[in-house]
């Protein structure tokens, strides 16, 4: 079951890479249970929760055609999305100061407590890493598996 490691980037000193995929997966599992029951408790489908989570991850303006392109979908499918979550009234469209021809995507207050409400979850999930003295090495190590996974979504 070997896994390759990237010589450019340091592994854990005592844990083999089968451990580490072994961790991560687990904790993939749990992070699912917690995204099901959050899309159960607000009556979403996943897609429509991956949607909210990726208008919530910053404040940087995002059209419909952001939201196809991270969906990885068609502009139709997007647009279904977007008509299900502003009926909701989790976002709304407004018009795109830079392009008339465009809109952006604003989460609505409902939108917002969902995606606060899944921040804190998860701000509770990792509390004990807040104030660990590592917290740095994790920080880097958070970062350096988020390239880890852009790259391996880009296959």
């Amino acid at each position: 079951m070997g896994y390759e490691q990237n010589p450019a980037r340091e592994s854990l000193p005592s844990a083999s890479p089968d451990e580490i995929v072994a961790a991560w997966y687990r904790m993939q599992v749990q992070n699912a249970h917690l995204l099901q029951r959050l899309a159960l408790e607000h009556e979403l489908n996943p897609i429509d929760l991956r949607a909210l989570k990726f208008l919530g991850m910053d404040d940087a303006p995002r059209t419909p055609k952001d939201l196809a392109r991270f969906l990885q979908a068609g502009s139709s499918l997007a647009s279904a999305v977007i008509e299900r979550l502003e009926l909701r009234h989790f976002v709304r469209r407004e018009p795109n100061p830079r392009d008339r021809r465009s809109t952006l995507l604003q989460l609505e207050d409902g939108g917002r407590a969902v995606v606060d409400q899944l921040r804190r979850l998860y701000g509770r999930a990792l509390s004990g890493l807040f104030g660990h003295p590592d917290q740095d090495a994790i920080l880097t190590a958070t970062q350096q598996i988020e390239e880890g996974l852009r790259e391996a979504a880009s296959y």
